[in-house]
């Protein structure tokens, strides 16, 4: 899933305190203290942006930002509709960061580019410091082999969705999926097949739900999938889907790959734990009536 962060443009007249001379071409030093502070606030990416756009729009008359990361997918949303644009890379160290692409009716003055040149210098670092730290939580929250969300990520998700249906009443349903006779496939092919067969299975899992949705790997051959909002109708549908995608995949049939589902649907009243439970007992019933 992508990572994709939108923040809303700040309005130009905010008072940071740190009134701007005409024509000003240098920060003051109080300034540049004052900038470094309210950057070291938070190693956030999104906050982090949010915060030099609203120090930037002080010094400089633009109508909308814009910061795209390739790597991390970050983009913070422009004004598409304003004339003039200017593209800013940043880098340092020799480490590419992103691009800051500035919108405004009028084009930018020879001193607000002075400006804007010294706010990226203040920048630059800070910004270095929280995408890596960004990158490090999403090693983190990713399984290495199959590139799904990992156990931890599924903790943590798993408690929010449950949140959110106890405090808006919505609903949520969750799926546990292993492979069928996963250790014949191990045996048979060895484990660096067996790595193969794991990789394209969580591959199909993926390609078969919805983008709202969100598929882990819990460990081994198991598999879970958290599905918001959800009823019963929906869930069934995606399980038939996912049987189906398995079914006609070229790869898990040529190799006799089967697998069962096991679902839950939240209800008020029920627990996590519960909810696995009852998802995990479906699963081995699924198991009974696959033989």
């Amino acid at each position: 899933m992508d990572n994709v962060s939108i923040i809303n443009t700040p309005k130009m007249h905010t008072n940071y305190g740190l009134a701007m001379p005409r024509r000003q071409q240098k920060l003051t030093s109080a300034q540049t203290i004052a900038t470094l502070k309210k950057l070291q606030t938070s190693l956030d990416v999104e906050s982090l942006l949010h915060n030099f756009a609203a120090i930037a729009a002080q010094h400089v008359q633009f109508t909308g930002l814009s910061f795209t990361d390739a790597v991390n997918n970050i983009h913070i949303k422009t004004d598409q509709t304003a004339t003039f644009q200017q593209n800013y890379h940043l880098s340092v160290q020799d480490k590419d960061l992103g691009t800051l692409l500035y919108s405004s009716t009028k084009p930018l003055k020879i001193n607000e580019l002075s400006l804007l040149k010294e706010l990226h210098q203040l920048l630059t670092t800070n910004l270095m410091h929280a995408l890596m730290l960004q990158e490090m939580q999403i090693r983190i929250m990713k399984d290495h082999l199959t590139g799904l969300n990992n156990r931890a990520s599924f903790d943590e998700n798993i408690q929010r969705s449950y949140s959110l249906c106890q405090r808006h009443k919505s609903n949520m349903a969750l799926l546990i999926t292993d492979l069928d006779d996963f250790k014949r496939i191990n045996d048979t092919y060895g484990h660096q097949f067996g790595d193969r067969i794991l990789k394209h299975y969580a591959y199909v899992l993926q390609r078969s739900i919805r983008n709202s949705d969100l598929a882990f790997r819990l460990g081994g051959d198991e598999f879970a999938i958290i599905l918001q909002p959800a009823s019963s109708q929906s869930t069934a549908l995606v399980i038939e889907r996912i049987y189906t995608e398995i079914k006609n995949d070229v790869l898990l049939s040529e190799f006799h790959i089967t697998s069962a589902i096991g679902s839950a649907t939240w209800r008020s009243g029920e627990t996590i734990e519960s909810l696995f439970k009852i998802a995990d007992e479906d699963l081995y019933n699924s198991k009974l009536n696959n033989k």
